[in-house]
């Protein structure tokens, strides 16, 4: 079997997202896997004749799949949230044009990949492909983070000045994250309480979702209690891996994902997980965190007062589940169900 997983629309930005990490595990942990197959990235069309073409990522409003196929194909739908929030997410009319594309395009790929029941139920209503041909492969957290020492966590929390009491939330400023949510909550909470938001793009007013966050930060006066990070570094993730061990807790507040990477990550280092329950969240936790409709901030912030607020002896009861919840996630069986996905889709006529 010769699979080439084509990485050409992942660009720099995708990179530190979801989707670059997902590509970068996935492609690490099928190489690791003991079989005589060969598996290979390419950035463009290439001479060779691969069996089968994997497509890591699918923009529902950008040319990322070909019409014409040069192989069996596979593709991942990580999400179809613009589809769930149109309202939110607007396609233009050329966004439209490239929309009903990319449907042609999938008409032909012979399995879907996608990270969630959730997910999948979305692709089925939305982009209406056979659910026969959706399969759900759960990904895993990131496995370079893990707990770190508490000179680490004094020494990161110095760096940055951070107090030793702080919320910590990781990840994109897109709609569905609703991040000026958390920090209408969050302003209602102790003034010795502060938030630390990690993500590339958080300082980036030239897009609506970056002014929300800047202005919602001035019009409740909590500028001296919240802390931007911007340019943690990716490799090697000790610093990020460092302020989720710090942490009091991590809160996810989105309406909606499609899987929820950083919650599984900070369970690896033993961080209390609030979270909304929106979209595939509940299926991705389980048990292991405290819940709130992200649709509610009065509740949002009852929760993470109650999370705070909670015995030694029911935090470790959170911390235990959080740890067993992990079980089911590792990037090697990530690997092996979609290298067995390869297997059943060559061996269809």
């Amino acid at each position: 079997m010769r699979v080439q997983i084509d990485v050409s629309q992942l660009n720099a930005m995708n990179t530190y997202r979801g989707v670059g990490v997902y590509t970068d595990l996935l492609f690490q942990h099928l190489r690791h896997l003991k079989t005589l197959d060969t598996f290979s990235l390419t950035t463009e069309k290439t001479k060779e004749h691969p069996d089968l073409i994997h497509y890591p990522y699918f923009d529902v409003f950008f040319h990322t799949l070909p019409i014409k196929k040069r192989a069996k194909t596979v593709v991942t739908i990580h999400d179809v949230i613009p589809l769930v929030f149109p309202e939110h997410y607007r396609s233009g009319i050329k966004g439209s044009v490239r929309f009903l594309q990319q449907l042609l395009a999938l008409n032909t790929v012979d399995a879907v990949i996608t990270d969630s029941m959730c997910s999948k139920k979305d692709i089925i209503q939305h982009l209406k492909f056979p659910a026969e041909k959706i399969y759900v492969v759960h990904l895993a957290g990131n496995p370079l983070l893990h707990a770190t020492s508490p000179n680490d966590v004094h020494t990161v929390l110095n760096k940055y000045s951070i107090p030793e009491k702080y919320l910590l939330y990781v990840g994109d400023i897109n709609y569905n994250k609703n991040l000026p949510a958390l920090l209408r909550a969050f302003s209602t909470l102790s003034q010795n309480l502060h938030l630390v938001m990690v993500g590339r793009s958080l300082n980036n007013i030239e897009i609506p979702e970056g002014r929300w966050i800047h202005d919602t930060i001035q019009e409740k006066g909590i500028a001296q209690r919240v802390h931007l990070l911007t340019d943690i570094p990716k490799h090697p993730a000790t610093e990020l891996a460092t302020l989720f061990t710090g942490a009091s807790a991590y809160v996810q507040p989105s309406l909606y994902e499609g899987f929820g990477l950083s919650v599984l990550d900070a369970m690896q280092c033993g961080t209390l997980v609030i979270s909304s329950t929106g979209g595939s969240l509940p299926e991705v936790i389980n048990d292991a965190a405290l819940f709130f409709d992200p649709r509610n901030e009065h509740e949002m912030a009852d929760t993470i007062n109650q999370a705070l607020s909670l015995s030694m002896t029911k935090k470790k009861i959170f911390l235990s589940l959080a740890q067993y919840n992990l079980k089911r996630f590792s990037w090697e069986k990530t690997a092996q169900k979609t290298y067995a996905i390869y297997k059943k889709v060559l061996e269809t006529v």
